[in-house]
């Protein structure tokens, strides 16, 4: 029987160190492209029929603050905890938006922002977890 090549040279301890390596950076990659659609949200669903006139704003800033954030988790995630509780603040903020800022009313903008963010707090707990399994 003849193996192909990856299988033929597979090792337990140097394969399973490399998929906890891969792993590690998976939860950061997708909060970058949580960020990215939440930075886009706004054009997407109906932000201007909130009372409050910047009611996207906040979805804007916070998009880019945790493309910003997960970016600087991918390309050094060693000793970067304080970014995953940061990251998972943002998370908390963006589920209160819509009732602190004044566009509750808006189911689908409110559900996209609840969703979003019960993601990235999962996604940051998953990253801060794989992480210190890893160390």
């Amino acid at each position: 029987m003849h193996l192909s090549p990856p299988l033929r040279h597979w090792h337990p301890a140097r394969d399973t160190r490399r998929l906890i390596a891969e792993l590690v950076h998976s939860p950061s990659e997708l909060l970058v492209l949580i960020g990215v659609w939440l930075t886009a949200a706004p054009l997407v669903f109906s932000h201007n029929s909130a009372t409050n006139t910047y009611a996207g704003w906040s979805d804007v800033i916070s998009g880019l603050g945790l493309v910003v954030l997960a970016y600087l988790r991918v390309m050094t995630p060693a000793g970067t905890t304080w970014m995953m509780l940061l990251t998972a603040a943002v998370g908390a903020w963006v589920i209160a938006a819509p009732f602190v800022r004044g566009y509750a009313e808006v189911p689908s903008t409110t559900w996209n922002d609840v969703l979003v963010g019960a993601a990235v707090i999962a996604l940051s707990f998953a990253s801060w977890w794989l992480g210190r399994r890893k160390a």
